[in-house]
C-alpha cells in the first residue's frame, strides 16, 4: 500500500514481458518471512523469487505478492495478494488459501472442506444456469488471439449478458461470491490460480484447465459457477484454433 500510486515507483520488465516493481519484491519478502517463521519446514514457491524451494513437511506455500501488477502500476485498485498452502502429495492439492484485495477492503479465505468466506461471511457461487444471463470476465482479448481462442472470445461475448476485462484474481472472486459466472484464462501461472481455485471450489464453483482436466499447472483455466462449466468447455473444444 505504501507504494500504490507513487509517481516515483520504478517499473521493470521481466523476460515474460510482465512488469515487476519494488512493491512486488518487498511484499513477497514480507510474506515469506512471516510464513517461514511460522512453518520453517514447509516449501515455498513465489512469483518473484522464482525457483521452488523444497521443505521437509510435505507442504509448500505458493504466493503471488501482487496479482495484477499492471493494474497496480497504473493506479487501478483491482490487484490482490494471493497465498495458498499446498500438500505436495501425490496428488498435490491446495488445502488452505487467502486472497486479499486491500483497496476494496475484501479478504477471502478457504480451508479444504470448510467452505469459503469474504471478510468472515460465507460465500457461494450464483445459481445462474443460462449463459445468456451470465457475466463473462477475462484479462485481455489479446491473450485469446495469442492462444488460438479468438473464436471462443467472440462467442462468449456474443452469448453472455455482460462482459468485463482486466481484473485478474478479482474476477475469480466475483465468481466465488456469486457476482460473475465465467472466467476464461488463456494464460496464467501456478501462483495466479492456486489460491483462487480453492476459494472458488469451496464456494461451490468449478475450476479446470481448458481441456477439462483439473491441473493448476496447465497454464490456462476456466473458472465458473459450475452450472455453466460444461457449456464453456464444449465451446472451447469446438472453437479453439490450433496454434
Amino acid at each position: 500500500m505504501a507504494f500504490f500510486r507513487r509517481s516515483d515507483l520504478a517499473v521493470e520488465w521481466k523476460s515474460d514481458d510482465s512488469p515487476v516493481t519494488r512493491a512486488d519484491r518487498e511484499a513477497e519478502a514480507a510474506c515469506r518471512a512471516v510464513i517461514s517463521a511460522a512453518f520453517p519446514a514447509d516449501g515455498w514457491v513465489g512469483e518473484e523469487s522464482g525457483a521452488e524451494v523444497g521443505g521437509t513437511s510435505g507442504r509448500r506455500w505458493i504466493v503471488d505478492p501482487i496479482d495484477g501488477t499492471r493494474n497496480f502500476v497504473r493506479g487501478i485498485p483491482l490487484w490482490s495478494t494471493l497465498v495458498a498452502c499446498e500438500e505436495i502429495g501425490p496428488p498435490a492439492r491446495v488445502i488452505a488459501a487467502a486472497v486479499i484485495l486491500p483497496l476494496l477492503g475484501e479478504t477471502y479465505d478457504a480451508v479444504r472442506g470448510g467452505g469459503a468466506r469474504c471478510n468472515g461471511v460465507p460465500i457461494q457461487v450464483s445459481a445462474i444456469a443460462r449463459l445468456d444471463q451470465s457475466l463473462f470476465c477475462y484479462e485481455t482479448p489479446a491473450w485469446f488471439q495469442r492462444f488460438g481462442l479468438e473464436g471462443v472470445f467472440t462467442a462468449l461475448c456474443a452469448g453472455t449478458a455482460l462482459q468485463r476485462g482486466g481484473g485478474d484474481a478479482f474476477y475469480h472472486m466475483l465468481v466465488a461470491s456469486g457476482r460473475a459466472e465465467v472466467v476464461v484464462e488463456p494464460s496464467l501461472s501456478l501462483w495466479d490460480i492456486a489460491a483462487t481455485s480453492l476459494i472458488v471450489a469451496e464456494a461451490g464453483g468449478s475450476v479446470s484447465a481448458l481441456d477439462g482436466r483439473f491441473d493448476l499447472r496447465a497454464g490456462n483455466a476456466v473458472i465458473s459457477n459450475r452450472l455453466l462449466h460444461g457449456e464453456v468447455l464444449a465451446m472451447v473444444a469446438s472453437l479453439r484454433r490450433p496454434c
